[in-house]
């Protein structure tokens, strides 16, 4: 599995990492921290990047974007058979443009990217649990969390790059600074 996302800057990647602490320590949820380690939002997903020289070519295209900021508020629940509680990033005309960039820079030479992150489908947010969530606790987490306003303006800097092997942890292999 290959990636592309924005790993959060400090303090907010700190603030992410300590609520997953304390979700992890009051009910247990740990499944995203597991999966990928860092607090994040991910702007698609392949199996593999059919792309010579990938890591060169995404330091070439994303030297064409500047950072910018998103803004975040409250916390979404991802109803169905796999909930996703999350923190929503404000969609604007620029990060729906950002995106359909990196998505048209990344599918090509026939490399399938997953479906859920395409400009159709895509719904930015940072993750706060996936997978060990169910309807028996997800109340109990949204009620602990309740208070927390989750009102972020946070400046979006770099792409990263990263992969997993099958059996091992994500890796970062390469972050790509944004233009300012």
């Amino acid at each position: 599995m290959q990636a592309l996302l924005s790993i959060l800057p400090d303090p907010f990647y700190t603030e992410i990492d300590e609520i997953w602490d304390q979700l992890e320590n009051k009910f247990g949820v740990k499944f995203i921290r597991d999966s990928v380690p860092f607090p994040h939002f991910t702007w698609n997903v392949a199996e593999e990047y059919i792309i010579k020289d990938k890591l060169e070519y995404f330091r070439q295209s994303f030297k064409k974007i500047d950072s910018f900021v998103i803004k975040t508020s409250g916390i979404g629940l991802f109803t169905g058979d796999k909930k996703v509680l999350y923190i929503p990033i404000k969609p604007t005309k620029e990060l729906f443009e950002y995106h359909k960039f990196v998505w048209d820079t990344s599918s090509i030479n026939d490399t399938q990217l997953n479906e859920y992150y395409s400009p159709e489908n895509w719904f930015p947010h940072i993750t706060l649990a996936v997978e060990d969530i169910e309807t028996e606790n997800v109340g109990d987490i949204v009620k602990f969390l309740a208070d927390k306003k989750f009102k972020y303006d946070i400046k979006i800097d770099s792409i990263s790059f990263v992969y997993r092997e099958v059996g091992r942890e994500l890796k970062v292999e390469r972050s790509y600074g944004l233009e300012y």
